[in-house]
């Protein structure tokens, strides 16, 4: 789980409120799946879509890789040298494409790109800036968006998020949906703690329309909880099912929830069985747990006390305790406890271990997320 879904998980739960026991504590009434357990309020840095940021910036938010420049049918020379890695190559083409006073903002943007992320020129953030302010002029949405995310973090030049969220605003109305995301993020976090739900939802609801699976889940919580929006659990569902269909992992989590208890939508263990699977299979540790007490009980899925015990140490491998899995699991017998040690050799030998960053995980009733 990257960091930036865990945080906007938290500001969520932060923001909407959170109920409920953490699920690890007590055994779950028949049929029902206990609620979350309360995060603690996140960092924006922990949320937002960004460019690899440069080694030296001060409090520099961690980055993520924003989408690669798209290919310009005109520009079929600086973007193939970019895509194959030839990037002193990238940058002479791109600047035949701007010299004297020729306007061609698909180059500028790329142009950015090069000195920004250092490849094959120094890196010059300030220079970066200057490029993608060229671009944007122009109408470029790519580097309105690389300039909204140098506004918000200060790279190339003075913090200013005001500007940064105008930025993103604009890459928005022509297309940008990781634009409309990062937006929704920011006006979510509000301004001296004071969230803006209304305008939120509307841009995680038009971030979720082109596709953006975060934007999706985070829609979908705002209108489970009617924030900013009017209440509504079953749209809340169908967000829920669009992010997961996109594996979104929290997404997948919540909406197997919903699943298993027949909240908003029909019931189907088996279906929320699938659901925890492909989270805990992407190493989601409320996944795994979840699963691990399906089998357990045989809900959703055949009972399989060895199955149910190699989940459970792949979640408590990553902090995630569970004191009735853990007498559980001293009931099984010395062929299902070998056979558990073998399932978990085997799952640890194909997920990898996981970093530290990954084991704080998100969905309803994780732990919380990890600085």
């Amino acid at each position: 789980m990257s960091p930036r879904a865990a945080g906007l998980a938290a500001l969520l739960t932060a923001c909407l409120g959170a109920v409920g026991p953490a699920i690890a504590q007590q055994k779950p009434r028949q049929g029902e799946v206990p609620a979350p357990a309360e995060l603690p309020v996140p960092s924006l840095r922990d949320m937002m879509i960004t460019t690899p940021t440069p080694s030296g910036v001060p409090n520099a938010p961690e980055a993520k890789k924003a989408p690669e420049p798209p290919v310009d049918p005109n520009a079929d020379l600086a973007y193939g040298a970019f895509q194959r890695g030839h990037y002193i190559a990238a940058m002479a083409e791109a600047r035949k494409r701007v010299e004297g006073r020729r306007l061609d903002p698909a180059a500028m943007t790329l142009i950015g790109k090069l000195y920004a992320d250092g490849l094959g020129v120094g890196r010059n953030e300030a220079e970066a800036a200057r490029w993608f302010e060229r671009a944007a002029s122009l109408g470029d949405r790519e580097a309105m968006f690389a300039l909204g995310l140098a506004r918000l973090q200060g790279v190339g030049g003075e913090k200013d998020p005001k500007e940064a969220a105008d930025w993103f605003e604009k890459a928005g109305e022509i297309g940008q949906s990781e634009a409309l995301y990062n937006l929704g993020v920011m006006r979510l976090q509000g301004e001296n703690g004071r969230p803006d739900f209304k305008g939120a939802a509307e841009a995680f609801k038009a971030a979720g329309d082109a596709g953006q699976a975060d934007a999706q889940y985070a829609y979908a919580a705002l209108l489970k909880e009617g924030r900013g929006v009017d209440k509504n659990v079953e749209e809340s569902v169908r967000w829920l099912a669009r992010a997961a269909a996109q594996d979104q992992i929290a997404a997948l989590v919540e909406y197997g929830i919903a699943r298993f208890n027949g909240s908003g939508v029909e019931k189907d263990e088996a279906d929320a069985a699938r659901l925890f699977e492909r989270a805990a299979e992407r190493g989601n540790a409320i996944a795994q747990n979840r699963l691990a007490r399906l089998y357990a009980y045989g809900r959703g899925v055949g009972r399989d006390p060895a199955r149910a015990a190699a989940w459970h140490r792949m979640a408590r491998a990553q902090g995630l305790s569970d004191a009735w899995l853990e007498g559980f699991v001293q009931t099984l017998s010395e062929a299902d406890q070998a056979k558990a040690d073998e399932l978990s050799k085997r799952w640890e030998a194909r997920l990898g271990p996981l970093p530290a960053a990954e084991a704080a995980v998100v969905g309803s009733g994780s732990p919380a997320p990890k600085p």
